[in-house]
């Protein structure tokens, strides 16, 4: 076990922010210490950006950790404010590797992204609170595959509930197809 895959929700509640910065931190650590040296990220707003400004943020201490960024277009900035750009640009400017899947965005390229990132991976690091959403989907993908799945930023009730809700064998993939752009 040596790489993993973040998928998140884009918003993320303020109240909810810190703690899981924490809980990012230390679960990043922890695996670390247990061989995890490569990291891949989509590049979306909201949980990858944390999961990948706390990746860069831990190289000053494991400068031997690497993080890669799987892109679904170009284009996936083009209704973003500025200052997200700006910080985009930041994270991918100091990445190990960028790849983009397609040039303009497509009605697959969140899937393709979503998959490339669960096929790339032994662990998933997720935020994860609502069912009809990408993140549910590349969660769901991901167990499908057998990766270790790390829900974070959930209450005690919720982590009660995770694997019930989204980890259940039952789940299909077709469940999720809708778009997630």
């Amino acid at each position: 076990m040596n790489s993993c895959c973040f998928t998140g929700h884009r918003h993320i509640p303020p109240q909810e922010r810190i703690a899981l910065k924490i809980d990012l931190d230390v679960t990043l650590r922890s695996l670390i210490a247990k061989g995890v040296d490569t990291f891949y990220c989509g590049g979306a707003l909201g949980f990858d950006t944390l999961a990948a400004q706390s990746v860069l943020q831990l190289k000053k201490t494991f400068p031997f950790i690497k993080l890669y960024f799987i892109l679904p277009c170009k284009s996936q900035t083009a209704f973003w404010s500025d200052a997200d750009r700006q910080i985009y640009s930041y994270l991918l400017s100091h990445a190990d590797e960028v790849q983009c899947l397609y040039e303009e965005y497509n009605k697959n390229c969140m899937y393709e992204r979503n998959r490339e990132l669960v096929k790339s991976a032994d662990v998933c690091v997720c935020y994860l609170k609502e069912k009809n959403s990408g993140t549910a989907f590349t969660v769901a993908l991901a167990a499908k595959r057998n990766l270790k799945i790390i829900p974070l930023g959930l209450s005690e009730e919720e982590k009660a509930t995770f694997e019930s809700r989204f980890l259940s064998p039952q789940i299909l993939l077709e469940d999720f197809e809708f778009d997630i752009s």
